[in-house]
């Protein structure tokens, strides 16, 4: 590798991919960042290397980076692994590794990082920059458009099987995917008729097609498949919904209850074309759960 000083979260997750590739090949996926860590920081960093990767019950935040020793001869990642897939437990992994290489010469002292900047990647700055190394290095965008296409129309199904290749949460590949589709889609998660949080494609979000959840509970509309909550065997709802349900316009929902973290998880496609004046949750300029888009 060359000069790292400068590097961005981006361009450390494309070379580390790049070296796991020639060393995992066809099996590279799911990525091992558990072996990678620690292996890698000790070629290239043997004064300060990752010494630990350790799990627990952490109820006040999702991951860490800790210092070993003043000054720090090393470092300790920790996650939270009360009541977390496993898909959850590598991401935060993953955007704890991108704090240790982005910025453990600015946080000597360490970081830690709660539930909304990692699982929803709401985070900013540094935040964000661990956020984009851990899904660049987990999902790389090239083998994931491979599978799922700019201007596919991805099922809840297929998003699945693309949280199953890279072992990541639905979320985080459902998230991933958000970030290039040319088509107009809208994420939620939601309880007991609440949405926690939403997320749309930045087509969506560009056309008014968003709800902004921070400032006050959003509930879902009572003729929306997920507030109905009339889920089949395996937990999942889909259909058509006239306009005036979810949005001004015709919608297809598709929602999923996974009952071992009593959420659901709802997929809204668009049509492409905007029928109707544009439509806002909130009178504001843009929503807190939508990250703008980096350029890639």
């Amino acid at each position: 590798m060359a000069d790292r000083k400068d590097w961005s979260a981006q361009r450390w997750a494309i070379e580390i991919s790049k070296l796991w590739r020639a060393v995992a090949g066809d099996t590279r996926f799911p990525v091992d960042v558990e072996a990678i860590a620690p292996d890698l920081s000790a070629a290239r960093f043997p004064s300060d290397p990752v010494k630990a990767i350790k799990g627990g019950p952490l109820p006040n935040f999702e991951g860490a980076l800790y210092p070993l020793g003043d000054p720090a001869t090393g470092w300790a990642i920790i996650y939270n692994e009360s009541g977390v897939s496993l898909g959850r437990k590598r991401f935060t992994i993953s955007h704890e590794f991108g704090h240790y290489l982005l910025h453990r010469t600015k946080l000597p002292n360490g970081i830690e990082c709660d539930e909304q900047v990692v699982t929803r990647r709401e985070g900013k700055g540094i935040e964000k920059e661990a956020d984009e190394f851990a899904a660049t290095l987990l999902m790389p965008l090239d083998d994931f458009r491979a599978r799922i296409g700019a201007d596919d129309k991805p099922s809840m199904d297929d998003l699945g099987g693309a949280a199953d290749r890279y072992v990541v949460s639905l979320t985080a590949a459902a998230l991933r995917w958000l970030e290039y589709t040319n088509r107009r889609a809208v994420f939620v998660v939601s309880r007991d008729g609440g949405a926690k949080w939403a997320r749309s494609s930045q087509p969506a979000f560009k056309t008014g097609r968003f709800f902004r959840t921070a400032i006050e509970t959003f509930m879902l509309p009572d003729a929306s498949l997920a507030a109905m909550g009339n889920f089949d065997a395996d937990g999942k709802a889909s259909g058509v919904l006239p306009a005036g349900v979810w949005f001004p316009e015709e919608v297809e929902e598709t929602s999923l209850f996974t009952r071992r973290y009593d959420l659901t998880l709802t997929l809204l496609h668009l049509p492409k074309q905007v029928s109707g004046p544009r439509w806002f949750q909130d009178d504001v300029d843009e929503p807190d759960t939508f990250d703008k888009m980096t350029a890639r």
